[in-house]
């Protein structure tokens, strides 16, 4: 070190650092310079990365919550006029009737659909809709008096409660004859109960309809019995039946076997058992099935709005002019097995005619 290099010390002969050539200080710079713009390219490149990846992951939350349960692939298809999104996983079951659709109301999944917007006539699944009004516009304890054009359906070509003119029976009692036995004379006698007579519960009907969306349905009576203009499809009859699925009372109805009312001062004793075959204690008993309703006539064939609930899954459903009753059942169980694959539930086991299936929590 030079002796100037020490004199020349800030303090005054405190020693400092040598003084570096120009070329020094130059390369010492360009070094300090490199470092850091390496930092910064370095920070800019984590920042890149970070934003991406948090791209990324939103893109994939996205898709979850879109998705739903476990198990559901991806989109297929749009569904023209159903207003949900079409999913399937795997191989969907061969269909019989002419007209079918599944979805699950609560995701707005469409998981099968064929001629599901085919007018078609619905026969007793008319009574949905009819159910649904009771419960919305009516009084559940209400007394109701039977008039003569209840009884008047009591007939061997009619399905029937069994109704006689001035009994008196409440609203909840009629229900279960309108959805047991399929009670057309129940039909009319809630019609009369609710709207005062048919003609203008029928305009309730038509107008519920239109609040629910079923663009392609229309209603001439409250029963189903063959009528010109009177039709649905099996997209809107699902959806008809989910929406009248979210009243327990319903459900409660729909799921049941067979209803007893004890004779009274003011009617007979009835003793009303179900035509739905999914239900418990049925013909061929789905686990979980709440229903819906089923119907025939010889225009409409079998049909069949149809629901059930498995480890908290909501799926429903709907079958127009099936040839058969075996077949409609066959049909139903394959539709609701490929429903719930679909979120990831395994098929249902195979029927034991008359039993009571363990509910599926």
């Amino acid at each position: 070190m030079a002796f100037r290099d020490f004199l020349d010390g800030p303090d005054g002969g405190q020693m400092m650092e040598p003084r570096q050539h120009p070329e020094q200080r130059q390369g010492s710079l360009a070094e300090s310079t490199w470092s850091h713009e390496r930092i910064t390219v370095t920070a800019v490149s984590w920042s890149a990365f970070l934003v991406l990846l948090l791209t990324a992951l939103i893109v994939v939350i996205a898709q979850i919550a879109a998705t739903g349960p476990v198990g559901v692939s991806h989109i297929v298809r749009s569904e023209s006029g159903s207003g949900s999104a079409v999913f399937t996983v795997g191989k969907p079951p061969s269909v019989t009737a002419e007209a079918a659709f599944v979805y699950d109301p609560g995701l707005n999944l469409t998981y099968y659909s064929k001629n599901a917007n085919m007018e078609l006539p619905q026969a007793s699944c008319t009574k949905v809709m009819t159910a649904l009004l009771a419960v919305e516009r009516g009084n559940l304890d209400e007394v109701v008096t039977i008039g003569k054009d209840a009884q008047a359906l009591v007939r061997p070509d009619s399905s029937y409660m069994g109704v006689t003119a001035g009994e008196k029976l409440t609203l909840v009692d009629l229900l279960y004859g309108l959805i047991l036995p399929s009670g057309n004379d129940a039909a009319v006698a809630i019609a009369d109960a609710v709207s005062g007579n048919v003609p203008a519960f029928v305009t309730l009907m038509n107008q519920r309809a239109e609040q629910l969306g079923l663009t392609r349905t229309h209603f001439m009576n409250p029963h189903g019995l063959g009528e010109p203009n009177h039709y649905t499809t099996a997209h809107d009859l699902a959806v008809l039946a989910a929406a009248a699925m979210q009243y327990p009372i319903l459900v409660k109805i729909a799921s049941t076997k067979e209803y007893k009312i004890p004779k009274t001062s003011t009617h007979k004793a009835y003793d009303l058992m179900t035509g739905d075959d999914l239900i418990p204690g049925a013909r061929s008993p789905y686990p979980g099935a709440i229903g819906v309703k089923p119907g025939y006539t010889g225009d409409a064939g079998f049909c069949q709005a149809f629901a059930a609930i498995r480890f908290g899954h909501l799926i429903v459903g709907a079958v127009l002019n099936e040839p058969s009753w075996q077949v409609r059942i066959t049909d139903m169980r394959g539709l609701l097995n490929w429903g719930f694959e679909q979120e990831a539930i395994p098929p249902a086991p195979p029927p034991i005619p008359w039993s009571y299936p363990t509910p599926e929590t």
